[in-house]
């Protein structure tokens, strides 16, 4: 029996260069802004299309405000202090924001005014997914009860 002939030398490390680098860890989720989804936009509720220039302009604005400063809920009162948002009931006029989201029913929808007197943009955030439920000019009148 002969015994085979070792190979020649290999020239550097037998070690890939690969297996001797630190994996670097990852970008923390917290540091990555949120995404800004429309897929539950409610387009019956919206009024975007016969929006003043001046408020549309304001509520793009503020999308984008959202989309580069916003990273957790918390956030709003640290980066956006001007910006009031409030939690809105599914009740009264309402309701027509939540026809749609029957399948998220603990979902509560928000409603982050845009200017002092108009312009609102309704969302409910899940997870690190921003969802646009509507953008409008005017309010909802929220004295009297709908039947």
């Amino acid at each position: 029996m002969t015994i085979p002939n070792l190979p020649e030398k290999i020239s550097g490390s037998p070690i890939p260069p690969t297996a001797t680098e630190l994996p670097q860890p990852e970008e923390a989720p917290e540091s990555k802004p949120i995404l800004i989804s429309f897929e539950r936009y409610n387009d019956r509720e919206c009024q975007l299309n016969g929006m003043d220039n001046k408020i549309a302009r304001k509520a793009l604005q503020v999308l984008r405000d959202i989309g580069v400063n916003i990273k957790t809920e918390t956030d709003f009162k640290d980066h956006l202090p001007r910006l009031k948002v409030v939690p809105i009931e599914n009740s009264g006029h309402y309701r027509g924001l939540y026809k749609g989201l029957m399948d998220l029913p603990d979902v509560e929808i928000e409603e982050a005014k845009i200017d002092r007197d108009k312009g609102r943009l309704f969302f409910f955030l899940i997870e690190r997914i921003f969802h646009v439920v509507a953008i409008r000019e005017s309010h909802y009148e929220t004295g009297k009860n709908m039947r």
